[in-house]
């Protein structure tokens, strides 16, 4: 005979009494969480998110001025420091220090740690030209500028542009060898457009100066444009420029290429070399 359903709920002594044990257990143990409830420990998490701060040295900075070694001391991350050499290359600056929490991805807690220490230097800002264009006019009257022979402190006096966009155009200039007109500084990689209208009328470019590429920073793929040397020759000129600490004369380039009169008179319409 099949046994009846009643033959699965009958247990001996010790199988009720450990039923009865068990029950104890999972009654009491949920009697226990209802009186004693678990606590948030907010406290570490405060302790955690201040521990993923490293602050190396703290010191007083410019966010306007500050390099990636240095920022990277105060504890700013590198992909926030990225993001602030990136928005100072495009032109972008702080007006003052409350401004500095408006960096990308930079955390409430490390800026609260920072703000005491960052000193802002004066800079020049183009609208106050347009708002004050008597100002302007006054600068103007120290004289013409030209790019082509201008060195850094002129920049500074005569145009107040801040020191690193100068250094942009300087740079600039370096690589073409000369400006050609005033209006390749309108190419400047972080010149705003406000600021080189309001240069314009100031710079000039005299009409004796030609646009030459510069030998001291022209690369393989620069002399390769030119058409007139074979690759071994250009990595002849390299290697005699990096043993001539970056300068090549007329004399050495001639001699190492064998270059006929010529050859070395129409090149001179082309590259500026040292002498």
């Amino acid at each position: 005979m099949n046994p009846t359903w009643k033959v699965y709920f009958q247990f001996s002594k010790k199988e009720l009494k450990g039923i009865f044990a068990l029950g104890t257990i999972l009654f009491g143990s949920v009697l226990l969480s209802k009186l004693f409830p678990a606590v948030k420990n907010t406290e570490s998490k405060t302790e955690s998110r201040t521990e993923s701060i490293t602050v190396v040295k703290l010191f007083e900075f410019d966010p306007n001025q500050i390099d990636s070694l240095h920022a990277i001391q105060l504890g700013i991350p590198e992909k926030q420091v990225r993001s602030l050499l990136h928005y100072r290359a495009k032109g972008g600056y702080f007006k003052n220090g409350d401004d500095f929490a408006r960096l990308y991805g930079l955390s409430t807690d490390l800026f609260k740690i920072l703000r005491p220490y960052i000193k802002m230097e004066q800079r020049y800002k183009a609208h106050e030209y347009h708002n004050n264009y008597t100002a302007y006019n006054n600068e103007l009257s120290k004289g013409k500028l030209d790019i082509n022979t201008a060195d850094e402190k002129e920049w500074a006096q005569k145009t107040k542009i801040p020191l690193p966009t100068i250094k942009r155009i300087l740079s600039y200039k370096l690589f073409l060898g000369s400006f050609s007109s005033v209006s390749q500084l309108s190419k400047v990689y972080g010149l705003p457009d406000s600021t080189y209208q309001l240069i314009r009328r100031q710079v000039y470019v005299k009409n004796n100066q030609q646009n030459l590429m510069n030998a001291t920073a022209m690369g393989f793929n620069d002399w390769k444009k030119l058409g007139s040397f074979t690759d071994r020759q250009i990595w002849s000129i390299l290697r005699l420029r990096k043993e001539n600490g970056g300068r090549i004369g007329w004399g050495d380039l001639v001699e190492a290429c064998d270059l006929t009169q010529t050859e070395a008179q129409e090149l001179k319409l082309r590259v500026r070399l040292s002498d």
